[in-house]
């Protein structure tokens, strides 16, 4: 059931990215599975727990808190302008979604450039590290049990942080979902490695 529950996420994530982006997300995840060790060894795990990660940015300092609960041919623009930023960390804002986000320049921004909503960010020297945001009316939630979720609070907006991990090699999959309060889209934040915690850290809702 639990390996059912982990596909079922990460399928989440190829179909957006893939609809969305054109982006073949699904090719990607099946060249990573098929190197298992390359994949430890590139990826950094972090635990539910761990210490916030934090950028020196125009952003100031996260909203996000936890409750102590457990026009191309491809659809997207490389290198998205960003919205300000300092040496240490870029300020990116997407006004389709409503939120903003600060991100090392480590990382690499493909945005939509069509009438969907979304953006895909790349780690540059680890393409597998990479983290999808989009935002729609009634995005599906991941079936996964309680203790794999946890209640956060973006401001005073209510959010799920969804943990899952693949039984075959181990890789963390997080996926961040809540409903923004001004334009009542749903706004996924889906992904796995050091980026996805980097920008989640940062996370405010406009």
């Amino acid at each position: 059931m639990r390996l059912k529950n982990t596909y079922y996420l990460i399928l989440v994530l190829s179909i957006l990215a893939a609809l969305i982006l054109g982006l073949n997300i699904g090719k990607r995840m099946q060249q990573t599975k098929s190197n298992p060790d390359q994949t430890q060894n590139t990826i950094q795990e972090e635990s539910p727990t761990s210490a916030p990660i934090t950028l020196d940015t125009t952003n100031s300092t996260s909203s996000l808190s936890g409750i102590n609960n457990a026009g191309s041919e491809s659809g997207f623009l490389k290198n998205a302008a960003p919205s300000g930023g300092t040496a240490k960390g870029t300020l990116y804002t997407s006004k389709s979604c409503g939120v903003s986000f600060s991100y090392p320049d480590t990382v690499m921004v493909e945005e939509s450039t069509t009438d969907a909503k979304g953006a895909v960010f790349t780690n540059k020297s680890n393409p597998t590290d990479m983290v999808v945001l989009t935002c729609q009316k009634d995005i599906p939630k991941p079936p996964l049990p309680s203790q794999n979720i946890e209640d956060r609070l973006i401001g005073t907006t209510p959010a799920k942080l969804y943990h899952d991990t693949s039984q075959k090699d181990g890789t963390r999959v997080d996926a961040l979902l809540f409903t923004h309060p001004k334009t009542k889209l749903d706004v996924f934040i889906g992904g796995y490695g050091t980026t996805f915690n980097t920008l989640i850290q940062s996370l405010k809702i406009l």
